[in-house]
């Protein structure tokens, strides 16, 4: 702390301090978040300095106040460089779980355009850290999910989020099904999107019409088809079996065997998942559903 504080020190001693030292050995010690906290503030510290010193607080100053409210201040400052906001975006992910005052920082992040892609996507990250259920982060990462003018990284980030932040949130729940539905996407977005929907709700009356969509899509990647899969064995419950087998069993002709195994492959998969948890009868009953309203029966 003595050597952090030494204005005659050169930068690299003194960023080895922080980095290699306090961050290590302070964990909880508020005399060690009391000197990162000073040294965080003073105008003159260089860029690299700076970032170190953020990160610092993120490892050693679990749920201390005075660190959330140093990396907000940080957060706040409108000169500061993007890479040093991007380590305060993180750190404030690892200070504290609901902290308030941390999250309403990280949502003004996020929603400044003037930010590079990298330090939005960070605040994105944090945000699925740091608290679950409040409305006032899913709404921004909603509003993310929703800008077509970030970058495809930046929103599956959001999407990624989405689904750690909150169950059964309806609003959270429209945006990822809008998102799977975008034919413009890249598929790891969409594969991402996927994956959230079979994190976030059971049963979902909007997620699972979306994912029995998406897997029928001959278009679709392989991988996106298995996550796609997956999600939907998660969050079926049984009142759904019969509809979803009868949506995807014209999946299962010998054509899309032969020139599309991987989509008839998944879609068997998840059709036998449903077979294994429903009477015969009902199984039956289900496969041949749509020969019945053919016949108008």
């Amino acid at each position: 702390m003595e050597l952090i504080g030494n204005p005659q020190l050169d930068d690299s001693t003194r960023r080895q301090a922080v980095q290699y030292s306090l961050g290590r050995i302070g964990c909880g010690n508020q005399k060690a978040i009391n000197a990162l906290v000073e040294l965080i503030g003073k105008p003159q510290l260089d860029d690299f300095t700076q970032r170190l010193t953020a990160y610092s607080l993120g490892e050693i100053g679990c749920g201390n106040q005075k660190a959330i409210d140093a990396l907000v201040e940080l957060i706040g400052k409108p000169q500061l460089d993007d890479a040093p906001l991007w380590v305060a975006a993180y750190s404030l992910g690892q200070i504290d779980s609901g902290n308030q005052k941390a999250i309403d920082a990280l949502v003004e992040l996020i929603g400044n355009p003037q930010l590079d892609d990298d330090t939005r996507r960070q605040a994105a990250y944090s945000l699925g850290q740091i608290d679950s259920g409040n409305q006032k982060a899913i709404d921004a990462l909603v509003e993310l999910i929703g800008n077509p003018q970030l970058d495809d990284d930046t929103r599956r980030q959001a999407a990624y989020s989405l689904g750690q932040i909150d169950s059964g949130n309806q609003k959270a729940i429209d945006a990822l099904v809008e998102l799977i539905g975008n034919p413009q996407l890249d598929d790891d977005t969409r594969r991402q999107a996927a994956y959230s929907l079979g994190q976030i709700d059971p049963g979902n009356q909007k997620a699972i019409p979306a994912l029995v969509e998406l897997i029928g899509k001959p278009q679709l990647d392989d991988s996106t088809r298995r996550q796609v899969a997956y999600s939907l064995e998660k969050i079926l419950l049984k009142e759904h079996l019969p509809s979803v087998v009868t949506a995807l069993k014209d999946y299962l002709s010998p054509k899309t065997y032969k020139n599309d195994f991987e989509r008839f492959d998944k879609c068997y998969k998840v059709i036998w998942k449903c077979a294994q948890s429903m009477p015969y009868p009902a199984f039956y009953q289900a496969w041949h559903q749509q020969e019945k309203v053919k016949d108008g029966e």
